[in-house]
């Protein structure tokens, strides 16, 4: 069934209303017609099904039939932190790939190696929204301003578990091994470095604060595929 996105403003009680490009995608590219049945989500874990009852030129009437909560989304929170990348379709996909594994948030980064020092939020913000309703959930990550990493660290302490992947780990280090260790976390933050990887200055700094070295194999990963290899560990683990 097809997925759409009604911001929480545009739902009241049994109503619920789709403007703007959800509007437009539903009846000039899907067509759908009045009594049709569609899922929406609030991007706040509520996905409904609803019945379009009303199509009007700037928006679409629904009644909604059923309601529920966390649908498709993992029992751990996961936000990831992750430098910005020299070839910005190579952050896009990952966001995409990070939506779809079941992150709650993103959060652009500055590490010392790294080399943009600017994003597009709002594109990143649309991949976003768009992943999450080709997968199915219901939950909307968040994508947070830029940051820093040292910011990001000084931060990390909401977090039940502070992970960050690195070349430099022991093979003992095996992300599938560490999580076993940690069975009971449903706070996590995993923070990927940019394609120069962290400098020994940032890796010290994440040891203070707590942060656990991951190990992802003895063979050397594109940022964007550290990341996509992290969160499938973290991910299943719950």
């Amino acid at each position: 069934m097809d997925c759409f996105f009604a911001d929480p403003a545009d739902i009241h009680g049994a109503v619920l209303l789709l403007k703007g490009d959800e509007q437009k995608h539903l009846t000039r590219v899907l067509r759908k017609r009045v009594g049709d049945h569609v899922l929406v989500t609030d991007g706040n874990d509520r996905l409904f099904e609803v019945v379009i009852r009303n199509l009007d030129g700037t928006h679409v009437e629904c009644e909604i039939l059923d309601v529920q909560e966390r649908v498709n989304e993992p029992k751990v929170e996961v936000t990831l932190a992750v430098s910005l990348l020299k070839n910005p379709a190579r952050l896009d996909f990952l966001v995409e790939k990070a939506t779809e594994l079941g992150v709650r948030s993103i959060i652009p980064m500055r590490s010392e190696r790294t080399i943009p020092q600017h994003e597009k939020h709002n594109r990143l913000e649309k991949i976003a929204l768009a992943a999450m309703k080709q997968c199915g959930r219901s939950y909307l990550p968040k994508i947070h301003l830029l940051s820093t990493f040292k910011t990001v660290v000084e931060h990390a302490g909401e977090f039940d578990l502070r992970l960050i992947p690195h070349e430099k780990t022991e093979q003992s280090q095996f992300v599938g091994a560490v999580m076993k260790h940690h069975p009971d976390a449903r706070k996590v933050l995993v923070v990927i470095g940019p394609e120069g990887g962290f400098t020994d200055d940032e890796l010290s700094r994440a040891a203070a604060s707590g942060f656990v070295p991951l190990s992802l194999g003895p063979r050397r990963l594109r940022s964007e595929t550290a990341a996509i290899s992290a969160l499938s560990w973290v991910v299943a683990g719950w």
